[in-house]
This record gives structure tokens, sequence and C-alpha cells, in this order.
């Protein structure tokens, strides 16, 4: 259960908040003064404080000042009826995470506290990899782990080793699934930077004037409904590092405000004419191929090469198929330690069954498929039938063959009586000139007559098609 720490000299308030938060699931614990606050937090650890900005004896800054020293990564919300510009920008000089203004409205309160804790997840759950982390079979609470020994897992473990300590641009690139903010997030984990903010950015989820204020910001009045000022990622990851996830989705207007940020270290906040200087480690990644999105003129070529200082390639799981029994090992220790659940292990007809898919959806389908798995296991062994599989294109295409192979046997059911009956001696040449002439014939037909696109799809060069062609005495029509 997550926690909550709340802050307020208010009694009222804090009973509201307290019932709001509990109702949600969330362990709450309130105090009424600065000092409480700091012997509750030297007592235990939390996961999100909510702090009052005016109080008696220290203010909300001066607390924030204390916190930062102990719970250095947990994000804290300020909470005041005093909005003024000068105090958003103060708090998050000194680490806030955002700031509230009261009276509360539920729904952003709610919003930016899931926010925030899910930042407070993503900073705290360390995230390791074969040869700079020892992690037990079943990593501890807090901990996750990149799994593989294959050749070119060996050489991302590598390069995370040789580039997470040196201030670089780095470049994640390689399908859905494959784990990409897992490398981000260890490289985050083994840099200088691990006590500040990581926080991370969807650019395909975000329409492109919300994305430009969440990284920005903007200012009050910027544009219909900014009712506040608004600190955007970039001001509150200050000394930290801010991932771009799928950035190849990212807008050309945006790209070149990012641009300017990787050049200069500056910009403005929607709305502003203060140049905002930040010092802030950029990782991004995407599935797309930049190079050919540059040519088309979707992505431009000037951030590409800033972006692609350090470049990790990431396989598809599908070209790592001997990793498959390490990662499910790794999954089903994980889930069964997570959901109390006594599994053993694999059977074999399931562990052949995980073994022959090809993963489009890759490690992260695995992961979601065992995860399944262990939920559904009455026992203590995965068998096939707790695996749901989907059907990706290959096995259909296998389908859609063998669908066809079986029509094609019906069709020799009724067929061959009678070729046999007419074709004497000779059946096997007879049967093999009758289908080719007539396959022939077809795909000319269905190419318009054009030979080059008829032997292309037959799969013969167009000199061997002409032979067949005389052989069965086709007309030449188109070359």
């Amino acid at each position: 259960m997550e926690k909550i720490l709340i802050v307020d000299d208010d009694e009222g308030l804090l009973h509201f908040l307290a019932r709001f938060f509990g109702k949600q699931g969330y362990g709450v614990q309130t105090c009424s003064s600065g000092q409480a606050a700091l012997e509750a937090l030297a007592a235990e650890p939390f996961d999100l404080i909510l702090l009052d900005y005016k109080m008696p004896g220290l203010n909300g800054l001066d607390t924030l000042r204390e916190v930062r020293k102990s719970q250095v990564k947990t994000p804290v919300i300020i909470m005041t009826a005093y909005g003024t510009t000068d105090t958003a920008i103060e708090a998050m000089k000194l680490g806030a995470y955002d700031y509230l203004l009261k009276p509360f409205d539920r729904e952003e309160l709610q919003r930016i506290a899931a926010d925030a804790l899910e930042v407070n997840r993503v900073m705290k759950e360390v995230v390791s990899f074969p040869g700079h982390v020892l992690s037990p079979a079943v990593p501890p609470k807090g901990m996750v782990k990149i799994v593989g020994n294959h050749r070119r897992m060996q050489e991302v473990y590598k390069l995370i080793g040789q580039v997470a300590g040196k201030d670089v641009t780095i470049l994640i690139m390689g399908e859905s699934g494959t784990g990409k903010e897992l490398v981000a997030r260890a490289i985050y984990h083994h840099s200088h930077r691990q006590d500040k903010p990581f926080l991370a950015i969807n650019c395909a989820a975000i329409p492109e004037m919300l994305l430009e204020s969440e990284l920005f910001g903007h200012e009050r009045g910027a544009f219909t409904g900014a009712e506040r000022t608004h600190i955007g990622k970039f001001e509150r990851c200050q000394d930290g590092t801010l991932f771009f996830d799928e950035i190849g989705d990212m807008s050309l207007s945006t790209q070149a405000k990012v641009l300017r940020v990787l050049q200069y270290g500056e910009f403005e906040r929607l709305g502003g004419k203060e140049n905002i200087k930040v010092d802030v480690r950029i990782i991004a990644a995407t599935n797309k191929n930049l190079e050919k999105e540059v040519e088309q003129g979707r992505f431009r070529e000037d951030l590409y090469w800033r972006l692609k200082v350090i470049s990790i390639h990431l396989p598809p799981l599908r070209e790592r198929a001997e990793d498959i029994p390490l990662l499910v090992e790794y999954f089903v220790n994980r889930f069964s330690h997570e959901y109390q659940t006594p599994i053993r292990y694999v059977a074999d007809a399931a562990m052949q069954k995980l073994q022959s898919h090809s993963w489009p959806g890759n490690v992260r389908e695995l992961e979601n498929c065992l995860r399944r798995a262990v939920l559904l296991s009455k026992g203590d062994v995965i068998l096939e039938e707790h695996l749901k599989l989907e059907a990706d294109q290959h096995e259909l295409q296998w389908e859609s063959q063998e669908h066809l192979l079986a029509n094609i046997d019906r069709k020799l059911d009724e067929l061959i009586p009678d070729i046999l009956r007419f074709s004497g001696n000779k059946t096997h040449a007879s049967v093999i000139d009758l289908v080719e002439k007539v396959l022939i014939a077809k795909v000319l037909k269905l190419c318009g007559h054009n030979q080059t696109k008829a032997a292309r799809m037959l799969g013969i060069s167009r000199n061997t098609l002409r032979h067949r062609m005389k052989k069965f005495h086709f007309e030449a029509a188109a070359p």
C-alpha cells in the first residue's frame, strides 16, 4: 500500500484529505506542523507528501528544504491559498513536484497525486542488468531486472555501463515491448543524476498543444483554460533525466523547441517571454526508423543527430528466442512472489508453446502472458492450458496455408479418379503440366499479361516464364 503524508495546520482540511485518499486505498498519515512532519519522515518513508505553504513555525518551503535532505526522491506537492507565480517557482527550485491552489478541484487533486505517485514508483524501482548489480533470483521490492544472455543483449549491457555515468544524449531504438523504458531507467539509476528526478513523457499519447504545455509549461492566460501558471517537465526535471518515449511521433514544431533546449539549455513557457535555463539529461526512444522519417520530412535531421550521440538498439524477442526460458523463470518467480502463489515450475508442453510463439508484442507480451498464467494456475505448475497467446501474423499465415491445403485436398479427392482414367501411365507428368498450365494462365490474366509482374508473382525468372509459355502455346502479349 502506498503511503501519503499530509501536512497542514487546518484540521478540517486534514480530515477531508485523509478521507479522500483513504477511500482510494492509500495509507494516510497527517501532521499539523512542519516539525511534526519531519519527525514522521524520520520514523518511516512515504511515497508522496502534500505540504501546506503557510504554516506557523516552519512554513512549507522551509519544511521542503529539510525534507529534501532525507527524502530525496519522494514527490512533494505544495498546497497554497496564495497562488502567486513566485511561490510556484520558488517551490519548484527547491524540488517540489507541483503545487495545488486552495480550494481544491477534486479531479485535479486526484490527477496530480496519481501522476506524482507514478513518478515515485519509477524513480524508486531500481532497474538492474547483468554485470552491474547483484540481483537475487527473486528481486527485492523496488528492483526489476533486464534479463537475457543473448550476444546482442550483452552489447546492450556493455553500452549501458559505458554511457550511464556520462552526460550524453542517448537514443534507444527497438520495436514496441522490447524494454526501451527499462533501459532508460537503468541508465538513470547508474548515473550521477540518480538522486535527481526521472520524468517520462509519451509523445504519442498527448496532443501537440498539450505536449508543449507538459514539456515547457505555460503562463496564466496563455490559452483558453490556462487559469494558473503551469510548470512543465523541463523545469520539474532540473538536474535530472527526462525520457521521451516514442519521440518519432513528436510534431515538427515541438521538435524545434526541444532542439533549442538541447543546443542552448533554455526555453520559454507558452505565453511567456522569459528565457528559462535548465540542465536536464535527455534520453529518447522510438519504434520508428528515424532515418526514414528524416528522409520523408517528418523528423528534423538536426534533432536526429543531436539525439543520436549514443544509440542503443534492442533486438525483438523472436531474434533472441534462446532467452525465453530465462525470461520465463524470472517472470514466474517475480509474479509468484508478488501474488503469493506457490508456482514451482513450468510444464514442458507449456514451455514448448512459449518457445514456439513468435511474440509480436515482444517481452511485454510475454510478461503479460505469464502474469495471467500465474494468476490462473491452481497448483504449483503452469500448464499449457494456462497460457493465452494472441495469434500473430506468422500463425495467421500458417493457418491460412493450412486452410488452403485442406481445400486442395478435398478438390483432389474429387478429381483424382478422372485424372487416373485419362492420363494412363503418365499420371505424374500429366498432372504437373495441367496444374502449371492453369496456374500460369490465371496469373498472366491477373497481371494483365505483363510477363515481368507474372514472373515475380510466380517466383520464377522471366526467361523461365517465356519457356513455359512457349511449351503451353501461350501467345506473348505484354513483355
